[in-house]
């Protein structure tokens, strides 16, 4: 049972600022330049842009739902709360909760991934070795026992780790660029698009595209966390909105140099092939470093904050799952066992220590970061798709209700922002997009079952009440395999996309609860 906690001391907006900018400048910034590059080239800023509009879109949008609510783990139940509707809200809470857990073993197997450029034994080719996996499960040791004393510790831990976590990317992409451009090293000519033989509108698709595969959205995507966080920060109506806005642009001017650095400084000798031949690099930006001569203890400083990025970031995704956990045990989506608050750190230490051990399981499933991203960022767009429908839902069905932030053009900007996630989530491959379908089936049966005691009519309705969620993630998959034999640039591909999504989005908007 919930438990007071009005004597809570609450952050305020430097910590709701500092939480975004902690998730979102993770081990994103580690990888995402290198991918990106090498994917498309100089492209890339397009689709740096791209993450950061779509991901301040969302948080308008975000913004405008909940400061309507104060509720733990608000993203994780937005469709429960804007519908009314458990079951509907569960099946998000799925991809949200997932996507979350996902996170914190890939956080940290990013940082042991990049060390094993100076400690080599952490891999064993591509995969983490043995002995880089126990490492992995130390720091996730590490993740818990900062959330162990509530959100006043974390928080204040995370201010300061972020204060190193804009310092040290901000001053790699500097340097880089000053200390290239010092030396007659950084090349115009490497922002070049001449390497890609395609026309305009294949290279941007290409760079909507790596907006996902590159690690983009995975990257931007912790803005969402403020909104989890959201109940026990000081004056939510007024830092919610300020702290989504500012976390986004501050980390994509960060990104932005950090891009500009990595394609400008790199030696011409090894783009002979072009960006996508670029060979293997397993600690991008410190290898960078390395081959522009830059001193060594530049490089070493690079690699320490390679564990502390990424171990910032998985601390708070570790203490918004456990916020997940608890509220959905708050709504009966999962017993009542999480939700034994300790009211002196506002916090449920059974479902922190329960995340833990699906992280620490997680660790011998996800062998290197960049095969458990895309997997991940398939989870976050679910998520990310429910931020529209609920805004459009509560906009017909609480016309009058007051509201401290509202998003001009809201109704027209969810519809436009529901097609762009779905867009973007059909880039992941059919077996991505066709794994979570299994993995939300599978889990929404057992919770179906285990909340109605085997009652086939509730769980009937159930079904009933949410399966508008369940048609999209259908279409998704045929639409998926058009993208994987490229064959959606195909005129009625692209009509038939937009009157499926379009019929799905009503569906979605209106979905009735049956119980």
């Amino acid at each position: 049972m919930g438990m007071n906690t009005e004597n809570v001391k609450s952050p305020a907006l430097f910590s709701a600022i500092a939480i975004g900018v902690g998730c979102i400048i993770g081990s994103g910034w580690l990888f995402a330049s290198y991918n990106a590059a090498k994917a498309v080239g100089s492209m890339a800023f397009v689709s740096w842009i791209i993450g950061a509009i779509l991901a301040l879109v969302l948080a308008l949008l975000l913004a405008e739902t909940a400061t309507m609510f104060k509720e733990r783990a608000f993203f994780a139940r937005i469709l429960t709360l804007s519908h009314k509707n458990t079951d509907y809200g569960f099946v998000v809470a799925i991809s949200n909760l997932m996507g979350l857990i996902l996170v914190i073993p890939s956080e940290a197997s990013a940082t042991i991934q990049y060390l094993s450029g100076i400690y080599p034994s952490l891999m064993a080719g591509n995969d983490l070795s043995l002995t880089g996996e126990l490492y992995v499960i130390a720091l996730i040791i590490v993740y818990g026992l900062i959330n162990f004393w509530g959100l006043q510790v974390l928080a204040k831990v995370n201010n300061f780790i972020t204060l190193i976590k804009l310092i040290v990317p901000l001053a790699t992409g500097l340097i880089i660029i000053i200390y290239a451009g010092w030396h007659g090293e950084f090349h115009a000519a490497n922002f070049s698009l001449s390497g890609f033989h395609q026309s305009i509108g294949g290279m941007i698709g290409g760079a909507i595209a790596t907006v996902v595969t590159g690690g983009i959205f995975y990257s931007f995507y912790g803005f969402g966390m403020i909104a989890v966080f959201g109940a026990e920060l000081k004056n939510p109506k007024r830092n919610i909105p300020l702290a989504l806005i500012g976390c986004v642009l501050i980390c994509l001017v960060v990104y932005l140099i950090l891009q500009f650095a990595f394609i400008g400084a790199m030696p011409t000798e090894y783009l002979a092939h072009g960006w996508q031949n670029l060979e293997v690099f397993s600690s991008p930006l410190a290898q960078l470093l390395g081959l522009i001569g830059v001193n060594a203890a530049m490089i070493w400083v690079l690699y320490a904050d390679s564990a502390i990025s990424p171990s910032g970031t998985g601390a708070l995704y570790m203490g918004s799952s456990s916020r997940m956990i608890t509220g959905m045990a708050q709504d009966g989506q999962l017993p009542s066992f999480f939700d034994r608050i300790i009211a002196k750190y506002n916090l449920s230490r059974r479902s922190l220590i329960t995340v833990f051990i699906i992280g620490v399981v997680m660790v011998f499933f996800s062998k290197n970061w960049q095969n458990i991203m895309i997997m991940v960022t398939v989870f976050q767009l679910i998520s990310c798709i429910a931020i529209p429908v609920a805004l459009a839902r509560l906009r017909k069905s609480e016309p009058n209700t007051a509201r401290a932030f509202k998003v001009p053009f809201g109704l027209s900007l969810s519809y436009i922002i529901f097609l762009v996630v779905s867009y973007l989530m059909i880039q992941a491959s059919m077996k991505a997009v066709l794994l979570a379908l299994i993995a939300h089936l599978i889990l929404f049966i057992v919770y179906a079952f285990s909340y109605y005691k085997n009652d086939l009519k509730k769980i009937a309705k159930s079904l009933c009440s949410s399966w508008s969620i369940f048609l999209y993630l259908v279409i998704s998959v045929p639409f998926s395999h058009l993208i994987d034999i490229k064959a959606f640039s195909n005129f009625y591909a692209i009509i038939a996309f937009i009157i499926a999504y379009t019929g799905v989005y009503i569906a979605m908007v209106q979905q009735k609860n049956y119980q």
